[in-house]
């Protein structure tokens, strides 16, 4: 007798047949989070995940704590439609809602937040809590087309929290509903970003699901390799293997599929242009390092981590070391057949490889020696160099004081963009007068070069001095005086945005002073192209999720940094870290840190409530204000000097 085909290629499945997100799965029913959005490609298991959760819920002990409903909005073009559909679902869930109480008969004749208060209603009463299960949420495109005052009520009943959780799922089109049409209202996304993505398979999901079919070692090794662990094409891949017995012509047939292809061109679709690009000099060049990809695509280095990241979480890239290469070999072809199609003729030649002999990229000459002369300021020595500028000591020869010069890289003086960010910096320090802030004495302009003149500071910065200071009051005092420095900031309607242990400088007398404020943001209105939403700024490690993600920021990243910040201090090591840029942003966005007081057991566990809070990865679970930050970690010093 021959034995069934177990795979199961083009629809969504669960239970036994359903394989790997456990990790996911385990943190939406925890009930960690009340609301979430998952993206990802077509054809990766949107809808199965829903469909799982749903069944988990139906088979175990998870029915005592929800009662789920599978939502799928799909054909729910305007207010009517999505209350159809919503009609829909229920009806099909009939007897779950049935016996605690609703009447489903008699749910039509509400309109559709009837229908969701009744259904809230009724779990609560029974002690229990709504799942909803949202599918194909793309279709609130057109709702907000059509009928946009909807959303703003939807977005308040997902996201109320009272007995009330929500996961929504849709490919990366939906992100078009960060931005509100109605004004004075939150856009839909709202506090649902940054997503959730849906990767493809770990390694032994992999190997678990083509498990289920007696193919060879080496079959198995090639229907990795080419599907990149996606779990469509596994499927795919494995079934007609198993009606043709051949994976050299399955593969063949497969790379020419129009329906494959399809899926291809509608997820390429929803991509940036210039993760586009990215994905062209890759296809172009096999593999790329990070230093060689922004070379050839022209995008900063922080711009370019951030759609790495977004790219190798939606399945088209893979990162091998320190290179990166296109992930998925079916979509490579596909890729490399439509290319003359999808590109014009000169993006296809900026993506070709930079010859071997090309000269490196280095910073232009023009930087000053020791004892020339810059404005009314001798060089004395250099201190420091960053992403922006160079930093030297100097002395001021007309009022005989020692400065600090901060002077704009050279090769950046053309960059009209950056050179307004750097005066912005000094704007922005100058406007405040606080002994925990680094004061700015001038700005200007000699000899070709833009420079700031600011306090002197002889010390150390952060990084050095706990190297030397063990003492956990020393260190709390050190802290406090840095949160005071950021009250101020934030009292000047100014976020620092780039808060590292290099930018707090410690002086000789024990006085902290916050320093570069070169990606501070203002509160106030500016000029939004110095303060694009969407590019990603600060140093890897110390980034609030929502910077990471290329959001909007504002005081709440600050207070999330600075606990970053708290936790290196007194654990001795980063809360968030990997081998890789993308590794580090996946830490930040999506993994919880080692308790601090589970690093170092001499804490006190006060101190591990602080700065777990400060980190808490939704910014409106931390703390309202650095202010209140300050004042708990206050009260910890006092008891500290108490035992």
């Amino acid at each position: 007798m021959t034995a069934k085909n177990p795979f199961i290629a083009g629809n969504w499945v669960r239970g036994k047949n359903f394989f790997g997100r456990q990790k996911l799965i385990n943190e939406i029913l925890e009930g960690r989070r009340n609301y979430l959005w998952v993206t990802g490609t077509r054809r990766v298991g949107k809808t199965s995940l829903l469909k799982q959760i749903e069944y988990l819920i139906q088979q175990d002990e998870h029915s005592k704590k929800y009662a789920s409903l599978f939502w799928d909005m799909q054909g729910s073009r305007d207010l009517n439609g999505l209350k159809e559909s919503l009609l829909e679902s229920v009806e099909d869930a009939d007897s779950q809602f049935s016996q605690l109480g609703v009447d489903v008969s008699r749910l039509e004749e509400e309109d559709l937040f009837g229908i969701l208060r009744k259904l809230k209603r009724a779990v609560k009463n029974a002690n229990s809590n709504l799942m909803l299960l949202c599918d194909e949420v793309e279709e609130l495109i057109n709702i907000e087309k059509n009928n946009p005052e909807v959303l703003p009520k939807l977005r308040r009943f997902f996201q109320r929290g009272d007995h009330v959780y929500t996961v929504l799922t849709s490919t990366k089109r939906l992100a078009v509903l960060e931005q509100a049409s109605i004004p004075d209202t939150s856009p839909f996304l709202h506090g649902f970003v940054p997503p959730v993505y849906l990767p493809r398979f770990e390694h032994e999901d992999s190997a678990a699901l083509i498990g289920q079919w007696h193919f060879s070692a080496d079959i198995v090794e090639e229907i990795i390799k080419k599907t990149a662990h996606h779990p469509y094409l596994i499927q795919l891949l494995c079934s007609r293997l198993i009606d043709s017995n051949d994976i050299g012509k399955v593969i063949a047939e497969i790379s020419q599929d129009e329906m494959i292809s399809h899926f291809f061109s509608v997820d390429f679709q929803t991509l940036e242009n210039s993760e586009k690009e990215i994905l062209l000099c890759l296809l172009q060049n096999k593999k790329l390092t990070l230093g060689k990809l922004q070379s050839l695509s022209g995008e900063p280095s922080d711009k370019l981590i951030k759609e790495l990241y977004q790219l190798m979480q939606l399945g088209f890239i893979k990162q091998t070391e320190h290179y990166y290469c296109v992930s998925n070999y079916f979509f490579g072809q596909w890729l490399e057949r439509e290319k003359q199609k999808l590109y014009s003729e000169s993006t296809l030649k900026r993506a070709e490889t930079l010859p071997d002999s090309a000269p490196a990229i280095t910073v232009a000459v023009g930087l000053p020696e020791i004892g020339d002369s810059l404005a009314q300021h001798e060089i004395l020595g250099k201190l420091g160099s960053g992403g922006m500028g160079v930093v030297f000591k100097g002395r001021d020869l007309k009022l005989n004081r020692l400065v600090a010069l901060k002077i704009l890289s050279p090769d950046l003086m053309n960059d009209s963009e950056l050179r307004k960010r750097f005066i912005l910096e000094a704007q922005a320090a100058s406007a405040m007068n606080h002994q925990n802030i680094c004061t700015i004495y001038q700005t200007g302009e000699d000899a070709g070069l833009s420079f700031i003149s600011m306090e002197y500071i002889e010390g150390h910065n952060l990084r050095d001095w706990s190297q030397i200071h063990q003492d956990i009051p020393g260190k709390l005092n050190i802290a406090i005086q840095t949160g005071k420095g950021f009250i101020h900031a934030h009292s000047k309607d100014i976020v620092h945005r780039d808060i590292k242990p290099e930018n707090i400088m410690v002086t000789k007398e024990g006085v902290a002073k916050i320093t570069d404020f070169g990606l501070a943001k203002t509160l106030k209105p500016v000029d939004q192209h110095l303060t694009k939403s969407g590019t990603t700024l600060g140093t890897l490690s110390y980034m609030s999720p929502e910077q990471a993600s290329g959001l909007d920021t504002d005081y709440r990243a600050d207070i999330f940094s600075f606990g970053i910040l708290l936790y290196e201090l007194f654990a001795g090591q980063l809360p968030f870290s990997g081998k890789f840029e993308l590794s580090v942003l996946y830490s930040i966005l999506n993994e919880e840190p080692v308790p601090i007081c589970e690093v170092n057991s001499e804490l006190p566990g006060a101190l591990g409530k602080v700065v777990s809070k400060a980190m808490q990865k939704h910014k409106e679970k931390r703390f309202e204000s650095m202010a209140e930050l300050v004042s708990e970690l206050e009260l910890i010093l006092e008891k500290s000097r108490n035992l």
